[in-house]
């Protein structure tokens, strides 16, 4: 990165990764906290693409910067991963069901933290008994809830 970069390319770094997100939110989030921060800076998104490919001095070919940009990519996902914690589809030979991730939660009333919590697992059995799937904010509270019964 450029000279003037410097200063805030660790912000940068960040944004650019939360780019690759699978959550549109955080990707609009970042578009903007990426743009905020190069107006701080008194600079623009043209300064950032001007930088990209002349790290220190070097121009990289067309070749190195896709890598780079795919590697910042899965970075990028990586991370979403981690945050949003275990992900399961319900699919595939080796992945439970949702219907089997629900009955084991339901199995573990005990590591439920509420009674809507465990009002939301029975529904969830009920829901998926016969391939029925949550919807996304209904499978990331079924997947932070099955976690708890894998440790």
């Amino acid at each position: 990165m450029t000279d003037a970069l410097a200063p805030i390319a660790e912000k940068i770094k960040r944004y650019v990764r939360l780019l690759a997100s699978n959550r549109d939110g955080e990707v609009t989030a970042a578009a903007r906290a990426l743009n905020k921060t190069l107006q701080n800076a008194s600079l623009d998104m043209h300064a950032l693409a001007d930088s990209i490919g002349s790290a220190n001095g070097k121009k990289f070919s067309e070749e190195e910067a896709r890598q780079i940009y795919f590697r910042g990519v899965e970075d990028g996902k990586r991370q979403a991963e981690r945050e949003a914690g275990p992900i399961f589809h319900g699919v595939g030979d080796d992945e439970p069901s949702w219907h089997e991730i629900a009955v084991k939660c339901a199995a573990h009333p005990r590591l439920m933290h509420s009674d809507s919590e465990r009002k939301f697992v029975h529904d969830m059995v009920h829901r998926t008994v016969h391939g029925g799937e949550p919807t996304q904010k209904q499978a990331a509270w079924l997947r932070k809830i099955y976690a708890r019964t894998q440790r």
